[in-house]
């Protein structure tokens, strides 16, 4: 009897949280180029083709990504597009405050981090750059809507259906968010310190979806932060 109580609080754990494992897997996907991988396999040979067509390819292949996550989601995204409608003041002006407090939050560390560590931006910061340079209008789409819509509903949203303490969620979401933009781009134990300017960021979205239970929010926040930098980097350089 406790046995089959057992198997049935982890089959109703599984149902209940089956966006949130999905969202891991498609993520993990995304991130290892798995559909440029099968493109490979029929023979189209990524790497071998010129740089336009090449960058058309992973614009393509992020585009499926996005859809598949609208298509998850977009109950959950209509509904927070109502009431964002419907309570349009109040959700603006927290959102503001919200990413307000996160850049600042951002900012400062950054600060702090650069006269520890003797450098003006995070590796993550100086890859993206580098690829703006190269890849601008791939980048701007990539950095202003694939990335937000990924991280929002992996950081902020499924996890706040896992972690039921409100203060718990804010941490661990803004801490694997921030540990997110590290991990691929860490030279030593030092880069880790960008975690924390990530990461209070990372927070600032995700308390905003705490106090609203708006996905949409985060979302669209992200993405105009998002955009803003991409475009001061397009246009500066």
């Amino acid at each position: 009897m406790k046995n089959k109580q057992i198997s049935n609080n982890k089959e109703n754990w599984f149902i209940k949280n089956y966006k949130f494992i999905s969202v891991i897997i498609l993520y993990i996907l995304y991130q290892s180029s798995f559909l440029l991988s099968v493109l490979e396999e029929f023979g189209i040979k990524i790497n071998s083709l010129p740089r336009t067509p090449r960058i058309f390819l992973f614009a393509l292949t992020d585009l499926i990504y996005v859809i598949i996550l609208i298509l998850m989601f977009k109950d959950e995204i209509k509904k927070g597009i109502k009431d964002l409608k419907e309570n349009f003041s109040n959700r603006c002006l927290l959102s503001l405050n919200c990413w307000i407090v996160g850049c600042l939050l951002m900012t400062v560390s950054s600060i702090l981090i650069s006269f520890i560590i003797k450098q003006n931006v995070s590796n993550n910061e100086a890859l993206v750059r580098e690829s703006i340079k190269i890849a601008p209008l791939y980048m701007l789409f990539t950095c202003s809507i694939v990335a937000p819509l990924f991280e929002e509903m992996l950081f902020r949203r499924s996890l706040a259906g896992l972690i039921k303490s409100k203060w718990i969620y804010i941490i661990i979401s803004g801490l694997s968010f921030g540990l997110l933009h590290v991990l691929g781009s860490y030279h030593n134990a030092l880069d880790f310190l960008y975690v924390i300017p990530y990461g209070a960021m990372g927070c600032s979205f995700a308390y905003l979806f705490s106090k609203t239970k708006n996905i949409t929010l985060p979302i669209i926040i992200h993405m105009l932060h998002n955009t803003i930098l991409v475009m001061v980097q397009i246009l500066g350089g």
